[in-house]
C-alpha cells in the first residue's frame, strides 16, 4: 500500500482549524496510510496553539503532526517547509479550510500511479464552474490566458489548492522552485513541464461553504501582480536559475 504525506498549510485559521482537524482525525482513523503535516505559517491568531492542543488530546502521533516558524512567508514556503518533513510515496497539498473535500486525496493518489504530477481542476467539474462567483472566475480565465501567452502552458486550471507528486519528483521541484506567493503553484507545473514530467488532472470540486465565500481578489492588482510573478518565472528560466 502506498504511504501519502499531505501537507496542510496554515496561516490566522482559528476560526476553522477546529473543524479542520476534526475531519482529518476522523480521515486517518480510516486511512491510516496517510500522514498530515500542518504547517503554521507563522500565524498570529490561535491556529498554532488549537492545533497543538488537538494533537495532545485526540492523539494520531505519527500521523498528524506540525511544524512552524515566526514569520509569515507565504503559502508558497509554507508548502515547500513540509515538504521537507514528507515521508510517503506520494506528497499532497490540500487548502486547510477544506475547499476541497479530503475525499479528493484518493483520487489524487490513484491518479499518481500512472502520472508524476496531478493537479486538482475546477474547470473539469461541471458543478464548481457553474457556480463560481464573477470575480473568481474572471480571475481564473485571466490568469489562465497569462499562462497560456507567457509561459506556454495548457492547462485548465494551475491555481487550485490541491495538488499531489510522487516523492522524489516534490523533492526535485521544490528544491527548484523559488516563489512563495499565489503563483508558486503556476512555478511548480512549469518546472514540471521543463524536467519533462507527466502531468495530469482530476476535477476538483468546490465545497458549497467555499463558494459563498467573498472573494478577497483585487482584480486590478493581483492581475498586475499575477502578469509580474509570470513574466519572473520565465525571467528566471532564462537566468537559468531552475537548472
Amino acid at each position: 500500500m502506498k504511504t501519502v504525506s499531505v501537507i496542510v498549510p496554515v496561516y490566522n485559521e482559528a476560526k476553522c482549524i477546529e473543524r479542520t482537524f476534526d475531519e482529518v482525525a476522523k480521515f486517518c482513523w480510516i486511512h491510516p496510510e496517510y500522514h498530515f503535516i500542518f504547517v503554521d505559517d507563522g500565524s498570529l491568531d490561535a491556529t498554532k496553539k488549537i492545533i497543538k492542543h488537538k494533537i495532545d488530546t485526540v492523539g494520531f502521533e505519527g500521523q498528524i503532526s506540525l511544524v512552524s516558524y515566526e514569520n509569515n512567508c507565504g503559502k508558497g514556503y509554507a508548502v515547500r517547509y513540509g515538504v521537507k518533513y514528507s515521508t510517503g510515496d506520494y506528497v499532497c497539498f490540500i487548502d486547510a479550510d477544506l475547499a476541497y473535500s479530503l475525499d479528493h486525496l484518493h483520487r489524487l493518489a490513484e491518479k499518481l500511479e500512472g502520472f508524476d504530477v496531478v493537479m486538482g481542476s475546477r474547470h473539469l467539474d461541471d458543478v464548481a464552474v457553474k457556480y463560481q462567483s464573477f470575480m473568481r472566475k474572471f480571475s481564473g480565465k485571466v490568469f489562465n490566458l497569462l499562462s497560456r501567452k507567457i509561459l506556454d502552458l495548457e492547462f485548465t486550471d494551475m491555481q487550485a489548492g490541491l495538488k499531489g507528486f510522487r516523492l522524489p519528483v516534490a523533492k526535485q521541484l521544490f528544491q527548484k522552485q523559488v516563489m512563495t506567493g499565489f503563483s508558486f503553484d503556476v512555478e511548480l507545473i512549469y518546472l514540471a513541464r521543463k524536467y519533462g514530467y507527466q502531468i495530469g488532472e482530476i476535477p476538483a470540486k468546490v465545497s458549497e461553504s467555499h463558494l459563498l465565500k467573498k472573494s478577497k481578489v483585487n482584480l486590478i492588482k493581483d492581475s498586475l501582480l499575477m502578469f509580474y510573478n509570470l513574466l519572473q518565472i520565465r525571467l528566471n528560466d532564462w537566468k537559468k536559475r531552475y537548472e
